[in-house]
């Protein structure tokens, strides 16, 4: 029996709403008695990109360190930005939402540029002090590619149910490009 290598990566976020949208109530800050194991990544490189029929400001994930943090400990994840992970190769790919202070959701994309799984990714818990890593990431949520995939697009929380993405849809991105930058 072959066993394919399942990667999980850290894939986390915060969203703010469109203008229009109802108010939310602000993230509240994490707890003394929980612990945040990353800082909110700045200076990531940056690209405009159009897909389901909008235009995004996408922070790239282009390297193991980026791909490892993700959107974690951010506070928000403002309407109309999109995170994209580019991965060396392709495999299956298993997201999972530690250290997300809010709700995301992911689009996971085959070498091919399509759409291999669609998830409305819902924060946990942070991990308490009195736990261990081990146990805390135990319980964690797991959302996967359903099949190899390259790619993976983070999008503000409700992003999905707005646009409709279908499986097996291209998203028309020059993914070769971006091959070219990942590390």
């Amino acid at each position: 029996m072959v066993t394919i290598p399942r990667i999980i990566l850290l894939a986390c976020a915060a969203f703010t709403f469109a203008a229009g949208d109802p108010p939310v109530a602000p993230t509240p800050a994490p707890k003394p008695e929980t612990i945040l194991h990353c800082k909110a990544q700045t200076n990531l490189p940056r690209e405009k990109f159009k897909f389901f029929d909008q235009e995004w400001d996408c922070e790239l994930c282009l390297n193991d360190t980026s791909r490892r943090t993700g959107l974690g400990a951010r506070e928000e994840f403002p309407a109309g930005t999109a995170m994209i992970f580019v991965h060396p190769t392709s495999s299956l790919l298993s997201f999972w939402m530690k250290d997300c202070l809010v709700d995301m959701d992911m689009v996971f994309v085959d070498e091919t540029g399509k759409i291999s799984a669609t998830h409305e990714a819902k924060k946990q818990p942070l991990r308490l002090k009195s736990q261990s890593l081990a146990v805390y990431e135990s319980g964690l949520v797991r959302y996967g590619s359903n099949r190899r995939a390259k790619y993976v697009i983070e999008l503000p929380a409700g992003s999905i149910a707005k646009a409709k993405p279908a499986l097996g849809q291209k998203v028309d991105i020059d993914w070769a490009a971006l091959d070219k930058r990942a590390k």
